[in-house]
Order: C-alpha cells, then sequence, then structure tokens
C-alpha cells in the first residue's frame, strides 16, 4: 500500500486527551506529583481506516508509521475517536482508585457544575495531597503474625526384628531384620514350653530341634513362637543353618550393617519343608540359600 504524505497527522484528535496531558505538564512544573505512569493510556491506536470483515472477525485499516495495516478491533460500531474517548475515560477512573482524594476532589467539582478542564485540575490537586500525606504519615508497625502451632507426631522407631504373624495353622511365616553389631549374642536358646507345628514330642528321638528363624546367635528370642519351627536338628539347623548364620556374624563383625530374612516354606506337612536365607551387606553384597528340611529320623 502507498505510504501516506509526510507531514500528514496519523492519529486521531482528541482534545479531551491533549487537554488532560498538558493540564498535568503545567500542574508537575508547579510542584505537584503527577499521576501514576502506569496508567498512561496514551498509545492509542493510530489512523482511521475502514473495516473489514474477514469470517467472524472485524479489523480496521490503520496506518502505522510505514504502511496501512489490519488491526481487529472488539466491536466495529465505535470509531478509533470514540474509543478513545473511553480509554480516556478508564484512565481517569483507575487515576480516581489510585488516588482517594483526587476522585473526591474531581467530585466535588462535578457538583459544583466546573468545567471538564476543572474537574481534571482538581483531580490533580487531590492526587497531590494524597501523595503529601503518604510520605508524612507515620507507618504502622505490622502486626504480629498469629503462630500455629502444629502437634508433631512422635518418630517412629523402626525394630531391629520384624516378624510376620502366625497363619491360621499357627505356623511362623517369616522374619525380616537389620543387623548391627550390639545385637550378636543378646538371643536367648528356644524355650522346651513351645510346641511349633509339626513336633512329634521329643527332639532326641525324633533328631528335631526347635530351630530359631532369626538365631539366638543373632538376637534372636527362643521365647517367641513368630521365630520357631520344627525342624531336623542334623543335618538341618545343624550345619547348614548354623553355618550359614555364622558367615552372617562374621559380616557384621566386620562393621557391616546386614539386612537378613529368613522364610520357611510349607508343603502338606505342618514343619516347613524348606528354609530360604537371605543376608545383604552394606558393603559385600548378596547371600542366599535355600535349605531343605528333611525328615527327622530315629536314633
Amino acid at each position: 500500500m502507498a505510504k501516506m504524505p509526510k507531514g500528514q497527522s496519523r492519529s486521531v484528535p482528541d482534545p479531551l486527551a491533549e487537554q488532560y496531558d498538558k493540564m498535568i505538564e503545567d500542574a508537575s512544573r508547579q510542584g505537584f506529583s503527577g499521576p501514576d505512569r502506569r496508567l498512561d493510556f496514551s498509545n492509542r491506536p493510530r489512523g482511521d481506516g475502514a473495516l473489514v470483515k474477514i469470517g467472524d472477525d472485524w479489523y480496521r485499516s490503520m496506518d502505522n508509521g510505514q504502511a496501512q495495516v489490519l488491526v481487529p478491533v472488539a466491536d466495529p460500531r465505535f470509531s478509533p475517536a470514540e474509543l478513545a474517548q473511553q480509554q480516556q475515560g478508564a484512565r481517569r477512573a483507575m487515576f480516581d482508585a489510585s488516588y482517594p482524594f483526587a476522585g473526591a476532589a474531581s467530585g466535588v467539582a462535578a457538583l459544583a457544575h466546573a468545567s471538564p478542564a476543572a474537574r481534571d485540575l482538581a483531580r490533580v490537586l487531590g492526587a497531590a495531597v494524597d501523595t503529601t500525606l503518604s510520605f508524612g504519615a507515620p507507618r504502622r508497625p505490622p502486626a504480629p503474625r498469629a503462630v500455629r502451632t502444629q502437634v508433631v507426631p512422635p518418630p517412629q522407631v523402626r525394630p531391629s526384628a520384624r516378624f510376620g504373624e502366625l497363619n491360621a495353622k499357627g505356623q511362623a511365616t517369616g522374619m525380616n531384620a537389620t543387623l548391627t553389631p550390639p545385637m550378636l549374642g543378646a538371643g536367648t536358646r528356644a524355650s522346651r514350653s513351645l510346641i511349633p507345628p509339626g513336633w512329634s514330642g521329643h527332639g532326641k528321638d525324633f533328631n528335631e530341634a526347635r530351630g530359631h528363624l532369626l538365631a539366638a546367635g543373632l538376637g534372636g528370642s527362643g521365647r517367641d513362637m513368630r521365630n520357631i519351627v520344627t525342624l531336623t536338628q542334623d543335618p538341618v539347623n545343624t550345619p547348614w543353618m548354623r553355618g550359614f548364620e555364622q558367615a552372617v556374624a562374621r559380616r557384621v563383625r566386620g562393621g557391616e550393617v546386614v539386612e537378613y530374612s529368613a522364610t520357611p516354606l510349607y508343603g502338606d506337612a505342618s514343619r516347613p519343608s524348606a528354609v530360604l536365607l537371605t543376608a545383604h551387606g552394606s558393603t559385600s553384597g548378596t547371600s542366599a540359600k535355600v535349605i531343605s528340611n528333611q525328615a527327622g529320623r530315629r536314633k
């Protein structure tokens, strides 16, 4: 498109806006504090071209200083001059909201049937009063915040040894423990009063033992049914199971923290058919062993 001739105005005349800007300029020279420039709406659309409709949207042909361009418009019923007047009104409303005395002074001037220019001057003088009061008034210290108290639950201490509960048949289901040096040798021997499932009635006659899932040498109790199963004494309880436990104890004694587990595996019998042992050390990795629990034999 052809450029506009140099020197030709590309903006819509807005006498009221120009008068308002000049009034603020004059007031500033006299020492009054002008409005917040964040409320500046002086960047008004330029040009006064024809409306164009593309699809469902309206555009106005305007000169951007280099060429005619199409600018979308929200409502084609208003001309650029009317839109500029609306923006000027919005600017005054925002100015009054920012400076209460400015709005009050403008309202008093309106009641006195003052001219628009006089109302604008009253508005600027009111803003100056607002600014003076805001700098001169003593600042109150902020009100102390109410401290919300929160009840912190007590820390839960994780037990060193964790046992599964007995199943419906009264059988021990397994054990996990975090082994550290203080636990070594802290356990107790199996109580003769405990009768684990599958017990034949006499350990020596039937080559049976009340076997610990967590050995007494690793800190296991011999008075907790969750830790006792019926094992063949020789060779299951010793040397097979005992040998694995002693190797774990050496790792713990050497400074490792070992996560240890013993899980009885049941078949059709009341006593375990095997026991799965695992040990995961903090430095030496994982070891595991399945120990078959052979049937007891009479001596």
